[in-house]
């Protein structure tokens, strides 16, 4: 069987640790099935580009607006942050890793008939929060649709999505997400029944995920408090202080990734830029964990970390549901950062009762892979009569 995915647009995988490795972890659990995978790439249609403003609307503008002026003025006086010139390359690992087909398709380019797979799964990432008809595998025939793991900004889609998501959940073999909260979410778009199920990259162990970095010299020259941050422009959205704190009570140095916008707040002299095959080391040779991301939540888990998950604020503050989801889930909810409850380096040494998270997560596991094992035998199933 043969089963093409439909992810988050392509454009984020080669620079988004999460969605790649998430991708990485999907095809590897299907493989582990005898089932045949292919990512099918997808980039959003380009958006005009507006004219410049001339210079009389400027004119008139700030006639209107004087203060902005002066702010703008005083922001040219102030030397920028320079953006540290390394990216990590994301290019080897989707090359080597990866099966994919080679064309890139816009909206509305997609047609089942000439794409050669016996079904499509959709999910394992933030597909459903805008009104994507390819995200809801509108292209592909009834009974030969999985959604595994969709996840969303829930509760943030608009009127047009539910429109849409009731039309097509019908047609889908089976339904599943990676939060609770979307189970409401869905249930009101019409879908009958949905499951809750782990997030791809935790239905792979730790040893499957250091087959990728066997061999390689250490990322690290020595163990270090490692952080991952994303979705901030300035360190007043972290507890920087605290941050910088609890590595110097680990008595080990502070290193960093930092990512969609954090580059350009984090000083440089903390900030690294793994490769994929580095962001596994990284996580596999820390001392312990901080950080505000889902995944970097998940590859602490893994590695079986020490770790402190720090929530995120302002309008990235929806993505804590599937933080809040996985740790609850886990029985780990004391995981999560409070400084009213002391020290961030504090409750970073609170010891974790492995045995019983692991016990937890086999049974999440096992839930999660049934699902999806059924799910393709009723697609198989559609397939021979279809």
């Amino acid at each position: 069987m043969k089963i093409g995915i439909i992810t988050i647009h392509y454009s984020f995988i080669t620079c988004n640790y999460g969605s790649l490795m998430q991708l990485y972890a999907m095809q590897q659990v299907l493989a582990g099935m005898s089932v045949q995978s292919a990512l099918v790439k997808q980039l959003p249609r380009p958006l005009p580009v507006p004219p410049p403003p001339t210079a009389r609307q400027k004119l008139n503008y700030y006639c209107r607006h004087p203060w902005s002026f002066l702010s703008r003025c005083a922001r040219s006086l102030k030397p920028e942050r320079r953006v540290p010139r390394k990216t990590p390359s994301f290019e080897s690992f989707i090359e080597q890793e990866i099966h994919a087909l080679s064309p890139i398709f816009l909206p509305g380019e997609l047609n089942a008939q000439e794409l050669d797979f016996d079904a499509y799964l959709a999910g394992s990432d933030q597909i459903w929060t805008s009104c994507e008809p390819e995200k809801l595998l509108d292209f592909a025939p009834a009974g030969k649709r999985i959604a595994y793991a969709a996840s969303a900004a829930w509760g943030k889609q608009p009127p047009e999505w539910y429109a849409l998501a009731q039309r097509e959940f019908p047609k889908f073999s089976a339904i599943s997400v990676r939060e609770k909260h979307g189970v409401e979410i869905c249930w009101k778009a019409g879908a009958e029944t949905v499951e809750v199920v782990l997030d791809p990259t935790l239905l792979l162990d730790r040893r499957e995920y250091s087959r990728l970095t066997e061999g390689r010299p250490p990322y690290f020259s020595e163990p270090c408090v490692l952080g991952y941050f994303l979705n901030i422009d300035q360190l007043s959205q972290l507890p920087w202080k605290q941050v910088k704190e609890a590595g110097k009570k680990m008595s080990a140095p502070l290193r960093i990734i930092p990512l969609q916008g954090a580059e350009c707040c984090i000083p440089e002299k903390y900030s690294i830029s793994p490769n994929p095959y580095e962001f596994l080391q990284s996580f596999q040779e820390a001392l312990c964990i901080i950080t505000n991301s889902f995944h970097g939540t998940v590859f602490a888990l893994i590695m079986r970390k020490p770790f402190i998950t720090i929530l995120q604020k302002g309008e990235t503050a929806v993505q804590n549901t599937r933080i809040f989801s996985l740790l609850e889930s886990l029985g780990l909810e004391d995981r999560i950062y409070h400084p009213e409850k002391g020290s961030m380096a504090g409750q970073l040494n609170r010891p974790i009762n492995w045995t019983a998270v692991e016990r937890n997560w086999e049974a999440l596991r096992i839930h999660s892979m049934e699902f999806l094992k059924n799910a393709i035998q009723q697609c198989t199933s559609a397939t021979r009569h279809g």
